[in-house]
């Protein structure tokens, strides 16, 4: 893909606002509670319609399985098995107990559930950020392990695809979609239990966004045709899913409005004149904020610590960009230029 569109602009906007959500529910202050004001559903969804539109796209162009696989790999592993060991390592800087205790079996846990995207089954560290609203290391990890599962159904929806046509797949998987969505979103408001709505937004549940950003892709021509209709269209459409709380038609509304401000719109803005910093943005942003409550920069005043974190995740994003990410791009494909080709698509 040429890079004459907004989908950079749009994950870096999408990373931030994530960000935003999380300052917020994270440190629990009330100067800071109109950044809750940023519609962050909007940001995380976006994400998955992105991934969506380019994952499909990334696995039409690959000459086979094993490229397709070795570019997903390269583009989301290094940083994520990066963070999640660095962190364990910052832990150890930031823990109550002696170092005999952290090194144990729970630390060990934490490496080897996070590393397998398992973040669910020992999301602490045995004395680090104790006593927080939130005591995660990395609450933002769950959707990696949604995403690398995007990944992995590509090669079959495509399949299907090709055996059956794009919209009876697209519309019966999207049908699926929904029905998981809201059947574990009801229990959880018939029982009052949180667990079945963590069972709702995981996989397939996002595929109610995820289809619809590859619906578009297949659509393409026709989006290029009429791209300012299908805007307008979808604008409306997200108003009237937002004001009437239509569950089912806000993704497709969604999709439409991403897609349109992606491919449709003049290139609002060079998001990566310093790099690709939205995935070292997203996968840094929740245990910089935990550290920093850790060490008293929010209570010493909101702003201090909110100012800290403006200033210290871009130059973290671009740590993890131009020392990791980048590096494994470049070791496979060998020019900058085809680092940038493949960035976009994670």
């Amino acid at each position: 893909m040429k890079h004459d569109n907004n989908f950079d602009l749009l994950r870096l906007l999408a990373a931030i606002g994530v960000v935003a959500l999380h300052v917020v529910d994270l440190t629990g202050e009330p100067a800071l509670a109109w950044l809750g004001r940023i519609d962050t559903k909007i940001a995380l969804s976006t994400f998955f319609i992105i991934s969506g539109y380019l994952i499909v796209q990334s696995w039409e162009r690959s000459p086979s399985l094993r490229s397709y696989i070795d570019k997903r790999c390269r583009r989301i592993l290094p940083a994520y098995a990066t963070v999640v060991v660095g962190m364990v390592l910052i832990g150890a800087a930031l823990t109550t107990l002696p170092l005999r205790e952290y090194f144990g079996a729970a630390t060990l846990k934490y490496l080897l559930a996070n590393l397998a995207f398992l973040n669910f089954i020992q999301p602490t560290l045995p004395g680090v950020f104790e006593g927080q609203v939130l005591p995660s290391v990395n609450g933002a990890l769950w959707t990696i392990k949604v995403e690398v599962m995007f990944y992995a159904c590509v090669p079959l929806l495509v399949l299907l695809i090709r055996r059956l046509g794009p919209w009876p797949v697209l519309i019966a998987g999207y049908i699926g979609a929904c029905l998981w969505w809201g059947g574990f979103s009801h229990l959880a408001e018939r029982t009052g239990r949180g667990a079945w709505f963590e069972l709702a937004k995981q996989m397939p549940g996002q595929l109610m966004y995820f289809l619809p950003g590859a619906a578009l892709y297949y659509a393409r021509d026709w989006v290029a045709r009429h791209g300012a209709a299908i805007g307008a269209v979808c604008a409306w459409a997200l108003f009237a899913a937002v004001a009437l709380d239509w569950t089912y038609l806000y993704p497709l509304a969604l999709a439409g409005c991403v897609v349109f401000v992606a491919l449709t719109l003049p290139r609002l803005a060079n998001a990566t004149r310093f790099g690709d910093l939205s995935y070292g943005i997203y996968v840094w942003h929740f245990p910089l904020i935990q550290t920093l409550i850790a060490l008293g920069a929010f209570k010493a005043h909101p702003y201090v610590g909110l100012g800290l974190l403006i200033v210290l995740l871009p130059l973290i994003a671009l740590a993890s960009w131009h020392l990791v990410e980048k590096r494994f791009l470049l070791h496979k494909r060998g020019s900058p230029a085809a680092v940038a080709a493949a960035a976009p698509s994670y």
